[in-house]
């Protein structure tokens, strides 16, 4: 990893990172994206511990996905099928299997549910420094407090642009290569190097409820119909999702730079409503 920089805007974890669920699900439809988070979670869970001597904030209690329709429920049952062949232990649940493991749930509108016990959850902002820690230890260089400015290109003789260096208030860095990894600001930082990003960022809003008994150790559960999630977060849960009339980042009230130097945006109750309602039904 010799030679390879990291330029961050302001502080590691002070954007969009500290606030993001860390939520991490091993089936997916594609078997590329199986395998890829087959590898993330045996990073996340033992090897950058067990490299750096750092905790990820890694929680291995579950994942459970429910349908709400014979349709989705047939789409788990290829899930499940799809992750049997990559090792991914998952099981298809009845209601009444679904109500045994998760006694909180209402279950009555259930067709069945997917559980991955090897699903979890992960520390965003510890993760993040634990891979930075990783990262140095190999000979990467962070730089914080560097935002990037601009991004040098030049055409080559056969018409491509490739990638001549980067600008920073604090100097520029001659490289052939650059990885945007810059999140909601990913389109404007691919807009210096002439790139049109497809990336939108939205406006969300999530709830973090007070304490409810019993919800120890219960797997996190994702409605992939609702488009919302509940996420474990000690004696209480973290409720979040995708709002039907999504607000866009350039409709969205201006950014502020908060205490900690990290995006804020102001929120709406009547979006977390929006987002909870079906949440609410589980209950």
């Amino acid at each position: 990893m010799s030679g390879a920089v990291l330029l961050e805007r302001e502080r590691l974890t002070s954007g969009t990172t500290w606030h993001t669920a860390g939520l991490l699900w091993q089936l997916r439809p594609s078997d590329v994206e199986v395998e890829l988070l087959a590898h993330t979670r045996r990073v996340v869970s033992r090897e950058l511990e067990e490299e750096t001597g750092l905790h990820t904030g890694w929680i291995q209690n579950g994942g459970l996905f429910i349908a709400s329709n014979r349709q989705r429920l047939d789409e788990y049952k290829r899930l499940m099928s799809l992750g049997k062949a990559y090792g991914v232990e998952s099981h298809v649940l009845s209601p009444a299997e679904t109500k045994t493991l998760y006694p909180l749930m209402n279950v009555d509108d259930l067709y069945g549910t997917l559980y991955v016990p090897h699903d979890g959850t992960m520390d965003p902002a510890g993760t993040c420094s634990t891979l930075a820690r990783a990262a140095s230890a190999r000979g990467a260089q962070v730089i914080e407090n560097c935002p990037v400015t601009g991004i040098r290109v030049w055409t080559d003789d056969f018409g491509v642009r490739r990638v001549a260096g980067v600008e920073t208030p604090h100097g520029s860095i001659q490289t052939p290569c650059v990885v945007n990894c810059a999140g909601v600001w990913a389109s404007a930082v691919g807009r210096m190097a002439g790139v049109k990003v497809p990336l939108v960022a939205m406006h969300h809003a999530y709830v973090v409820t007070e304490r409810i008994e019993g919800i120890q150790n219960m797997p996190n559960v994702r409605d992939h119909d609702a488009s919302v999630y509940l996420r474990l977060q000690g004696d209480a849960l973290s409720v979040g999702g995708y709002e039907a009339n999504p607000i866009f980042w350039e409709e969205a009230v201006k950014s502020r730079t908060g205490a900690a130097g990290g995006l804020c945006l102001k929120t709406s109750t009547v979006k977390g409503c929006t987002v909870c309602s079906d949440d609410l039904r589980r209950a």
